[in-house]
């Protein structure tokens, strides 16, 4: 799956200056949140072409917001969503409209999801309603934070939950009759790191740090608990070796 910034909410002026610059920063928020480990389904970030003159405030242009910025990670990531035009050729036939507003970009939107600035209550809600050749279309949108919980099963979200009682830190762990518990030798901030960047090989996720083999057993919901190893078998370690050479 891929975000695709929606360059529509680039077409809503902001009332106020502060109001444009406060829904910048939460927009580039969601962006580098896209960008970490934490959401495991989404490749990329793709953009069409954003007007960097258009006034996003009164008599206030984009570009002016973009060279307000004092930190290099969001000004280059800002200037990378207004200047990459990489994916129009490959769409050019799609048109997507949104509020009688239209966008090549965002037909991409129907598989995928699309990044939103706040800049209309349109954009507010987690689905935002468009047409592609004369029919109406319902595509995923994220404008907040709550959106990322709200789609968090599409996005990949894992939650590490540590199980101290079945999996001890520094020992194996007998529990129940004839029941032994492998140790779990990870702190929690290592073990959920190790669980962003888990492979899934025969529906369980693995992943390897410092030699060692980890499993991640789903709980409920996004949430799991993990173990050392040991005994994993030959063929899913060199599967899980082969898939991580390839990172």
């Amino acid at each position: 799956m891929i975000a695709v910034i929606n360059d529509v909410s680039f077409l809503y002026p902001f009332a106020t200056i502060e109001s444009a610059v406060e829904n910048m920063h939460r927009f580039l928020d969601l962006c580098k949140r896209i960008e970490k480990d934490e959401i495991t389904n989404i490749n990329e970030i793709k953009t069409g072409l954003i007007d960097s003159q258009m006034e996003i405030g009164p008599g206030y242009k984009l570009i002016q917001l973009v060279q307000e910025f004092k930190g290099r990670e969001e000004r280059t990531l800002l200037l990378g969503i207004l200047t990459n035009k990489g994916t129009y050729k490959e769409i050019e036939e799609s048109v997507c409209v949104i509020d009688g507003k239209e966008s090549v970009i965002c037909s991409r939107g129907m598989d995928n999801i699309l990044v939103s600035l706040l800049s209309n209550p349109i954009f507010a809600l987690p689905v935002i309603k468009g047409c592609i050749a004369e029919k109406e279309v319902k595509l995923r949108n994220l404008s907040k934070d709550e959106h990322i919980d709200y789609y968090r099963n599409e996005l990949g979200l894992r939650r590490y939950i540590p199980n101290a009682k079945k999996h001890k830190f520094d020992r194996e762990n007998p529990y129940g009759k004839g029941k032994t518990g492998s140790r779990m030798d990870l702190y929690d901030d290592e073990a959920q790191n190790l669980l962003n960047k888990a492979v899934k090989i025969k529906g369980r996720l693995y992943g390897k740090k410092n030699g060692n083999y980890y499993a991640f057993q789903n709980e409920r919901d996004i949430d799991y608990h993990g173990y050392r190893a040991d005994d994993l078998g030959e063929d899913v370690k060199r599967q899980l070796d082969r898939e991580l050479d390839r990172e």
